[in-house]
This record gives structure tokens, C-alpha cells and sequence, in this order.
């Protein structure tokens, strides 16, 4: 019977650290997710331009948050859309693309940046269209995450 005790004690802390050591690998069962956000030029929600000239430089800043679990490389891609582009959340606009920003971001933090870009073309009800991508290690590129965000603008000729 003294020999049970020893052995019943070495079991239990055997069991305790494999416990400890599979913590970290094991599922925690937390939500995973990305936020982008589109902030306006005073770097808070509103005060979006909706009527801009060709050419003019448009100053905004965008959000990129990670809780994806692990260090994650994103790219937010700017595009130019109008009415008829189609975007969900499972499908990328096809539009021209007017800015491109990288960043890795650690699990559980985020990223302001400011976005400066110009539109070249005029037009009524365009759509500065906001498309999260982050990098998949298997297959080596970005894949789209169906996070998006859009501004309509007007834009015209100027002087």
C-alpha cells in the first residue's frame, strides 16, 4: 500500500503537466476574426468626402484589427468601383485598384494608418471600395477575408 501512493502521486502530476504542456495547442474555442474600418480625415467615424475633383488627394485612415489567434499579414486594397460593382463578403470587387497598404499585425492588436490616394477618372456615384485580404502561408498569397467598406463619391472635372 505505501508503494500505491508514490505511484498515485506520480500518475496525477503526469497528468497535471501534459495538461499544462498541450494548453497553449489545444482549441480554445474563441471566436477568430479581423475588423477593418474606415475612419475619416479627422481619424474618427464621419466626415467622409463625398465630392471630390480628378486628381485631389483624398486623406483618410483605415483600421485593421487582428484576433485571428496568431501573427497574421494583411493587405487592404483600395479600389474603384461604381453602382454596378459587385462585392460580398465572399466575393472581391472587380475594380480598378487605386491604393495598396501591408501590414503584420501580432494576435490580439491593431493598426490605425493614414491612406492618401487620388481618383483619375469623374463620375456620379462611385464607390471607394475598402477589401481586407490576408496572407495564406499554404498557398502563398493573399486571399480575401469578405471584409469590406465603402464610400460613395462624386467626382468631377475641376478647373
Amino acid at each position: 500500500m505505501d508503494k500505491e501512493i508514490p505511484i498515485t502521486i506520480l500518475v496525477a502530476m503526469t497528468a497535471v503537466g501534459l495538461i499544462i504542456a498541450l494548453q497553449p495547442v489545444l482549441p480554445s474555442g474563441a471566436q477568430r476574426y479581423s475588423e477593418l474600418g474606415v475612419l475619416g480625415p479627422n481619424m474618427a467615424i464621419g466626415g467622409y468626402p463625398t465630392n471630390l475633383t480628378r486628381g485631389e488627394i483624398v486623406h483618410l485612415f483605415c483600421y485593421v484589427g487582428n484576433h485571428e489567434g496568431a501573427v497574421t499579414y494583411y493587405q487592404v486594397l483600395i479600389k474603384l468601383g461604381n453602382s454596378a460593382t459587385q462585392v460580398s463578403n465572399t466575393t472581391a470587387a472587380s475594380a480598378p485598384l487605386l491604393f495598396s497598404y501591408l501590414s503584420v499585425l501580432a494576435d490580439n492588436t491593431n493598426s490605425t494608418f493614414p491612406v492618401s490616394f487620388s481618383v483619375g477618372t469623374t463620375g456620379s456615384n462611385l464607390r471607394l471600395i475598402f477589401e481586407l485580404w490576408s496572407y495564406d502561408t499554404p498557398s502563398s498569397q493573399f486571399v480575401y477575408t469578405g471584409l469590406w467598406d465603402q464610400l460613395w463619391v462624386n467626382v468631377t472635372g475641376g478647373t
